[in-house]
């Protein structure tokens, strides 16, 4: 599961998301777009929160945890190093 920190006009929240990203993005572009529009986030506790967004929201997504594992558990995993290496 990927993990976001949303932050809409300085308020933050945490997002926990498997849904299509693009659309995300789309809807709130389009929120804008229509001069205001309501979107749907649910937060890492699993709490529906109903945000308005405005063409005078500041809005960032920030990606703060992916299924990708960190490069060094890759070479934990991969077995790269031995004991009889050193």
């Amino acid at each position: 599961m990927n993990e976001y920190r949303l932050t809409v006009s300085g308020d933050r929240y945490v997002v926990d998301t498997d849904d299509d990203l693009a659309a995300w993005k789309t809807s709130v572009a389009d929120a804008v777009q229509r001069g205001g529009g309501f979107i749907n986030v649910i937060n890492s506790a699993g709490f529906l929160t109903t945000l308005l967004i405005t063409p005078n929201s500041t809005v960032t997504l920030q990606q703060v945890r992916s299924q990708r594992p960190e490069p060094w558990t890759q070479l934990l995993a991969e077995e790269a190093f031995t004991y009889e290496d050193f």
